[in-house]
């Protein structure tokens, strides 16, 4: 029976200016925070059991599920109100991982940080996450978890960051692969390398076992890049180009349903 492929449209949702991330490792790491304005520090794997801090430096912090944001406090300084610039340590039990962190303040925007530990694959809680929806609304579901850079529950991920075609408009990178149950998803960069319009369609020969498509900016200008997001049914694979060996350009959008 023929599955139509389903190309989805990625809408209402985006990262902030200020993105940052912060792989979990041990010892003290620093990171830009805004001076002024309040930051907000997300644990990716689970809930903050406890944040530990100063107050003494002038600094307030509050704390709920996945979030913490902090905001550096004003003082009188010679009849004047300042903010001192001076780093901040703070430390923040993510779901059992402990990260130290240096909070360095800039006359930046507000920053939003990421807190990423190391993933293991738990396919009793891939399984149950890809039950619990419908089937369209979990693909909705793992689109949108990896758009925003979380990952799905269970799901292992795999940096791959490695190019798998050359073509004469454009570069496909595949960046990550996150593995499920039932499912792979894989985020790709296309860097492009013309003026183009893209197609989900022009992608299939490159793709194993696709299921939904997501290109977050179809219309690009050269030197401009965007992410294309895939669902496919597990076990699936990529199959990567011979290193500087390129097409001679792109296959038209001639497919429109997958078997």
């Amino acid at each position: 029976m023929k599955r139509p492929l389903l190309s989805l449209v990625i809408t209402g949702f985006a990262l902030a200016e200020g993105f940052n991330l912060v792989e979990f490792q041990s010892g003290w790491q620093s990171v830009r925070i805004s001076q002024t304005d309040v930051n907000r520090i997300v644990c990716e794997k689970g809930d903050v059991k406890m944040v530990v801090y100063s107050q003494e430096k002038e600094v307030q912090v509050k704390y709920d599920g996945r979030n913490v944001f902090v905001k550096l406090v004003p003082k009188i300084k010679d009849g004047k109100i300042v903010i001192e610039t001076y780093p901040r340590e703070l430390y923040i039990d993510c779901a059992g991982d402990v990260f130290q962190l240096i909070l360095v303040p800039h006359n930046i925007p507000a920053q939003t940080i990421y807190l990423r530990s190391p993933y293991r694959q738990d396919l009793k809680k891939a399984k149950d996450f890809e039950k619990a929806s419908a089937f369209q609304d979990l693909l909705s579901k793992l689109i949108k978890s990896v758009y925003l850079e979380e990952v799905p529950d269970g799901y292992d991920v795999e940096v791959v960051n490695r190019v798998v075609r050359r073509f004469a408009e454009l570069d496909l990178v595949l960046y990550r692969k996150y593995s499920g149950y039932e499912f792979d998803v894989y985020e790709f960069i296309v860097d492009a390398k013309l003026d183009l319009q893209l197609f989900e369609g022009a992608f299939l020969p490159y793709l194993d076992k696709p299921i939904a498509i997501a290109i977050v900016k179809p219309i690009l200008k050269a030197g401009e890049s965007t992410r294309m997001i895939v669902v496919s049914k597990a076990p699936s694979s990529i199959t990567f180009q011979e290193p500087k060996r390129e097409q001679k350009e792109l296959p038209k959008n001639t497919q429109e349903e997958y078997n």
